[in-house]
Parts: structure tokens; C-alpha cells; sequence
């Protein structure tokens, strides 16, 4: 057995023995959040004994799920939409932590040439110049919403870009862009850093940018609540927030 599986094992017994039952905490969670809490779970799970159910999925889908009557034990939102969530009374905010904040990149396939992105000048330059683009379904994602709403705008090509846009679904949407069937993505810098055979060519410029802040919170409708709560605080501890630090997140 490797290290972990052990560790998994001797709580496992120790549990048993003392008569605690092991609860299946059921997480839904933004897509975005997916390469920090992949790695931090099997650990999570191995010292407390209990086991994470997880799904991940873009903003916009999460909250058709809660508006299907659909309930977890933790939701991991961008905070600007637990003020919807908590007014529908489905979490409250003292139950609420910052995860972490991100910011939107810019990503081509590996090899081609690299546009300025330094200024609003040199975004719109490329945005005009490639002959295709991707970014998130401005429905489900709250990167897509940004760009979709206010970058493209701002810059007064929204025609002309969306004209030649594939809109992603979730995911890692560069991957179009490693397989060459779209120049250019824009997406959260959490989910452009696991792709492989893209370059990344740097976040917007400020004046464009968004900075997009997740956070985790206990359903009213926890089954779990004690144990959600303390996974919340293993997630902002010391070493949930390394792991999210280096996954491309910044503090909150």
C-alpha cells in the first residue's frame, strides 16, 4: 500500500473502533477551483476519515442545479453570486470562506507567435487579427460574462469577435487552442495553467481585467455541517492555501 492508502486505513480502523461513522460530504464546486481541491481532497480525506463527493462544474450550471432543489454540504461559488444564494436563504454569510482569487489569461498554441496584450490597443489588435477565439459561455461562466459583457464592449468589436467565437462549456477550454482548432483563449489563469501544448501570453491589462475571488460555504441543507466546516478550514489553512498559491491562485 503507498503512504496515503495506509494513513486512509489506520483512521478508517481507528474510526470503527470508536464507534464514529465516516460521512460522504457531497461538494459542488466551480470549475475553476478543480486543479487546487483535486490535490488537497485525498488528504483531507486520509486525516479525517470521511470521503468527498464531488462535483465540478461551470458557475452557471451549479446554480441551475440549487434552482433544481439540488443541495450539497459545501458550494464553491465566485463570491459575487452568494449574495443571490444567500438571499434565497441556501447558505449564510459567517458559513462563507475565500478560497482564493484569479484573474483572466490569455493562451495560444505552443509555438505561435505572441501577441501584445500590454495594453487595450494591443488586445483589440489581436482579438481583430486571429482568425478564431474561445472563451466561456457567458451563461456559465463568470469569465466569459466579463469578457463577453464588458471587454469586448469596451473595446467595440462584440460583433466581430463573437462572430468567429467558440463558446466553451466548461472545462479546459484551451484545449481547442492545444489541438489547433482555435487560435486564442481567454479564461481563468487556473484553467489555462494545467494545459498542456498552449503558451500562456499573460492576464488582460488592468483596465480590462477582472479579478474574480472563489469561495466555499456550508449549506443550511447539510447533511454534514461539523465536517463541511472543518474541510472549509483545512481548505484556507496553511496548507490549502500553499496548494492554492501554487495552482495560480492569489490570496483573497
Amino acid at each position: 500500500m503507498k503512504p496515503m492508502q495506509i494513513l486512509a486505513f489506520v483512521i478508517a480502523s481507528a474510526l470503527a473502533s470508536t464507534g464514529a461513522v465516516a460521512a460522504e460530504l457531497i461538494v459542488f464546486s466551480a470549475g475553476a477551483v478543480k486543479s487546487a481541491l483535486s490535490l488537497l481532497a485525498p488528504a483531507w480525506e486520509a486525516r479525517s476519515g470521511h470521503r468527498l463527493n464531488i462535483t465540478y462544474a461551470a458557475a452557471g450550471d451549479l446554480r441551475k442545479k440549487l434552482a433544481a432543489g439540488e443541495r450539497a454540504d459545501i458550494l464553491i461559488l465566485p463570491l459575487e453570486n452568494f449574495a443571490a444564494v444567500e438571499k434565497d436563504g441556501l447558505t449564510d454569510t459567517a458559513a462563507r470562506r475565500d478560497l482564493g482569487a484569479v484573474g483572466i489569461g490569455v493562451a495560444v498554441k505552443a509555438g505561435a507567435k505572441l501577441p501584445d496584450l500590454s495594453n487595450e490597443a494591443g488586445v483589440k489588435r489581436a482579438l481583430l487579427e486571429a482568425k478564431s477565439v474561445t472563451f466561456m459561455d457567458p451563461a456559465r461562466g463568470t469569465s466569459g460574462k466579463h469578457f463577453d459583457e464588458v471587454v469586448l464592449p469596451k473595446l467595440a468589436i462584440r460583433d466581430a469577435v463573437r462572430a468567429k467565437a467558440t463558446l466553451g462549456e466548461g472545462g479546459m477550454i484551451a484545449e481547442k487552442v492545444a489541438r489547433g482548432e482555435v487560435e486564442m483563449a481567454f479564461h481563468q489563469m487556473t484553467e489555462l495553467l494545467p494545459v498542456q501544448g498552449i503558451t500562456i501570453v499573460g492576464v488582460l491589462p488592468p483596465s480590462l481585467q477582472k479579478t474574480t475571488v472563489y469561495s466555499g460555504a456550508v449549506m443550511k441543507a447539510a447533511k454534514s455541517p461539523v465536517e463541511a466546516a472543518e474541510l472549509l478550514a483545512f481548505l484556507v489553512a496553511s496548507e490549502g492555501r500553499a496548494t492554492f498559491l501554487a495552482k495560480g491562485f492569489t490570496a483573497p
